[in-house]
């Protein structure tokens, strides 16, 4: 590609996304360029005759742009040439006619990599070298650059490799056997090649090599080491005072061979094979051992962990800033495409950032938090804005969710791991007692929060009383408030949400919560006792189970009422499921119950569906409101604290007294005695409950009264007493896309492990990233069924669950099998559009797990 031609597809780039470009110009080295650029529907403005008709004929476009006369004009791109610098202070700016342009589009030119030189080493990086020795002697023109693309020095190594680019040539001969033994196979080929690596990079055999292959592996060492050392900001050991080393000049070409093998895809495998064979005969990770700095540069496997190290170091010192820096820069490192270090390092950059939400977290809660009301406490963790102390809940679950996924033994990183977790206990325990200490001086439920009970009424009761509405009535289990701002955030797409903290009634049970979320709750709900049990009951209405608050809504809301699991609807095809709904104007949709996944399946995949529940509920969403369903209301019976495991010394025991519900987090009957610093009875009125039960006593803290797995509820914390009412208007049925161009690729047709590290491609002109489900079945059939999805990587979107795909950029997905016995011959990996659940590309691999 040409100079001209680079910088052509710049401005069109720019006009595309900005319509409006203020190109600045100050050596005038485009002037001659300019007059003869031409884009479809845009004006060009030059400014070098006149500012003032410049400036009149710009604002005219822009008029056209904005309010045509002329529909046809409506898209007019307007790019405006200013042959002079652009301001750089404010007082500069405001005297310059054009920065209004600019900033209602966009500058260019005003930035040095969109400065002639800079341009041209970006447009024909192999002509690095002689681009940088043109500017040394004088001031290069347009058109002698472009001359630069057409100058072939190695004819025969342009036969031989089919480019005669330094740069590109060294990376194919290093990283693809098939390339490389084209030099042998050429005539005259390697003779020409050597004059070339000894002016570009200064590399030159030594006398002991007399073969290609001797060559070859010595250039390999030269290059991958003199991009180590000219990287490094201290001096090498004297161990390696004897290897050959590149002179300063050839840093740039050094750095764009190494850059090209780690970039491409094509070049990616050999680049690793290559380095971590030139670190073993070097002895890298030994001999650097005491360099005070490694370089930025991602040459060698052995800095990765070297740097992880630095990690955990700055983080031991409070230094978040210094390890947040070193992991944005190590953010998209080649040794982290290698799942089980990549995975290290996710986990790492969670628990940093959650390190520092408990810092602002507790840095603000010390000011007032003594001083603050029962209301206020509640504002403060769960205000109208994103941010509050609920980030605090929202950052631990997400470090948890990685700890528990990760495969690895976790010895570098469980210090780390386990220091978060005494830390979130720390910050969270101090409101907590502020929060109780509240409760108990103030009751609940807290004035002039909505209360659980209100919800269908003020929320749900009032969209069915309008024609045309399809309401969706989401009975979410166990959502913490947190994660129902994730979920607000991915919906934001579909049309306009609200979110609001709820005050579940107590105590925080399924029975008691999701008894609150039916209609003419507010008021009536009552605890009632029942063959020794207390059961909630609504007037004479006994709601202990499912069954009987769906039987409810049936029977006020008849056949304009169903009630369904998510699976049902992910399940079905667009077009059954909106023929099985058609009728339906309240959908009542149950998320499954975490407490009995916990009793079936364990512990950890109850935590882990906590995380997903979340994604779950937005593909739900998505399906409905392709076939037409226009309000959602989501809400939850109660939120549950998530721990590690119950401290040493917090299972308490319970006060004497006739316990009707005995539960983890609190007892509910009738206290006799035995009350201690660590629980609190209140009376049952003086906490909002109604009923046959006359005290209600609530561990403090986090504390229970038996011992159980780190995932519980039941008490009275924010965590577990504040619910999320989600609310959604949307904008109308969703319509399908077409189908886009994904690749999946694998580098065996078989797979042997539980983890599948799978390569992804999508491919596109626009610069529009895509979002989809990529999932494994045990079968290409319709009935097969899920066993695996991607799991935590750098293109997963923490709060659904999907990967973020970018036109034409090559990314690395991992794909978890979940199932434990996967007896199927071959499983199929889908990407999946999330919306309507169409499949947009798959990959067959053969199952040699039992081999």
């Amino acid at each position: 590609m040409s100079v001209s031609d680079f910088v052509r597809q710049q401005l069109h780039q720019r006009l595309e996304q900005h319509r409006i470009v203020v190109w600045y110009d100050s050596d005038r080295a485009f002037a001659d360029f300019i007059q003869s650029f031409q884009a479809d529907s845009c004006v060009v403005v030059s400014t070098v005759e006149s500012i003032l008709n410049s400036r009149r004929q710009a604002e005219a476009v822009y008029r056209q742009m904005n309010e045509p006369d002329d529909l046809a004009k409506a898209g007019l791109n307007l790019l405006i040439y200013v042959p002079r610098k652009r301001g750089i202070i404010e007082d500069e700016k405001r005297q310059d006619p054009f920065e209004v342009f600019a900033w209602a589009g966009v500058a260019f030119g005003d930035k040095e990599a969109e400065q002639l030189e800079s341009l041209a080493r970006q447009a024909i990086p192999e002509r690095t070298i002689e681009i940088t020795r043109l500017f040394a002697q004088g001031s290069p023109t347009l058109s002698m650059l472009d001359r630069l693309q057409f100058h072939h020095r190695s004819p025969l190594l342009l036969e031989a490799l089919g480019t005669d680019s330094p740069s590109e040539a060294i990376a194919l001969v290093l990283c693809l056997d098939e390339k490389s033994q084209r030099i042998d196979s050429v005539k005259g080929c390697l003779k020409e090649f050597l004059p070339l690596l000894a002016t570009e990079i200064g590399f030159k055999p030594l006398l002991k090599a007399k073969s290609w292959t001797e060559i070859r592996k010595q250039l390999g060492q030269y290059v991958l080491f003199n991009e180590f050392a000219l990287d490094l900001p201290c001096e090498l050991p004297q161990s390696f005072s004897a290897l050959p080393r590149a002179e300063a000049s050839h840093e740039l070409v050094i750095f764009a061979v190494c850059d090209r093998m780690r970039d491409s895809s094509d070049l990616r495998s050999g680049y690793v094979q290559l380095a971590v064979q030139v670190e073993n005969q070097l002895q890298l990770s030994n001999l650097t051992e005491n360099l005070a700095q490694l370089g930025t540069r991602d040459t060698f496997p052995f800095a990765e962990k070297r740097y992880l190290h630095q990690v955990l170091e700055y983080v031991q010192q409070d230094n978040l800033a210094d390890a947040q820096r070193i992991l944005t820069q190590r953010r998209h490192s080649i040794w982290n495409n290698h799942l089980e270090r990549g995975n290290i390092w996710m986990i790492v950059e969670r628990c940093v950032t959650f390190l520092a939400t408990s810092n602002a977290v507790e840095d603000l809660s010390k000011k007032s938090l003594q001083s603050m009301s029962l209301r206020q406490i509640i504002s403060a963790y769960a205000p109208p804005d994103r941010w509050g102390w609920a980030e605090l809940d929202r950052h631990q679950r997400l470090f948890e969710q990685g700890a528990t996924a990760y495969a690895g033994d976790g010895g570098e990183i469980e210090s780390l791991v386990e220091f978060c977790r005494r830390r979130y206990l720390e910050v969270a325990l101090a409101i907590q007692d502020r929060f109780l200490n509240c409760v108990q001086k103030e009751g609940w439920f807290p004035e002039g929060v909505l209360r659980q009970t209100q919800v269908f009424d003020q929320y749900v009761a009032p969209l069915l009383e309008q024609n045309n509405n399809k309401v969706a009535f989401f009975l979410a289990d166990s959502l913490r408030f947190e994660m129902g701002r994730d979920l607000a955030e991915a919906l934001e797409q579909l049309g306009e949400v609200e979110t609001l903290p709820v005050a579940s009634v107590l105590p925080t049970t399924t029975p008691c919560g999701m008894a609150a979320l039916m209609p003419n709750a507010d008021g009536t709900l009552r605890l009632v006792e029942s063959d020794g049990e207390l059961i909630p009951v609504l007037g004479e209405r006994k709601l202990e189970e499912s069954r009987h608050r769906m039987r409810l809504l049936q029977e006020k809301y008849g056949d304009r009422f169903k009630d369904i699991e998510p699976e049902d609807i992910l399940s079905k095809k667009v077009n059954a499921l909106g023929k099985q709904l058609a009728s339906v104007d309240l959908l009542v949709v149950r998320t499954k119950d975490p407490d009995r996944i916990a009793e079936s399946i364990g512990n950890m995949k109850a935590r882990k569906y906590l995380s997903d529940v979340v994604s779950e509920m937005v593909n739900t969403i998505r399906r409905l409101s392709t076939i037409g369903f226009t309000h959602f209301v989501i809400s939850a019976d109660h939120g549950h604290v998530l721990v590690d495991e119950i401290p040493l010394g917090d299972v308490i025991p319970k006060p004497k007294g006739e316990w009707l519900k005995t539960k983890r987090r609190s007892l509910l009957g009738q206290f006799i005695s035995g009350e201690s610093p660590n629980t609190i009875i209140f009376k049952t009125e003086q906490v909002g409950i109604q009923g046959d039960a006359q005290d209600l006593c609530v561990a403090k803290g986090f504390k229970v009264f038996q011992q159980v797995e780190g995932y519980f509820h039941e008490g009275i914390s924010l965590q577990e007493a504040i619910v999320p009412l989600v609310i959604l208007r949307s904008q109308g049925k969703i319509t399908t896309q077409s189908k886009p161009n994904i690749f999946l690729r694998y580098k065996f047709n078989y797979f042997a492990n539980k983890v599948i590290n799978l390569r992804v491609c999508y491919e596109y002109l626009l610069p529009e990233p895509i979002q989809v489900r990529i999932e494994a079945y045990d079968g290409s059939t319709i009935k097969a069924k899920r066993v695996g999805e991607a799991t935590d990587c750098d293109a997963r979107d923490e709060r659904t669950g999907e990967i973020i795909l970018q036109p034409n950029q090559e990314i690395s997905v991992p794909i978890l099998l979940e199932s434990d016995d996967i007896s199927c011959s071959k499983i199929e990996l889908r990407a999946i559009d999330p919306q309507t659940g169409v499949i947009w590309a798959k990959l067959e691999l053969e199952n040699r797990l039992l081999d």
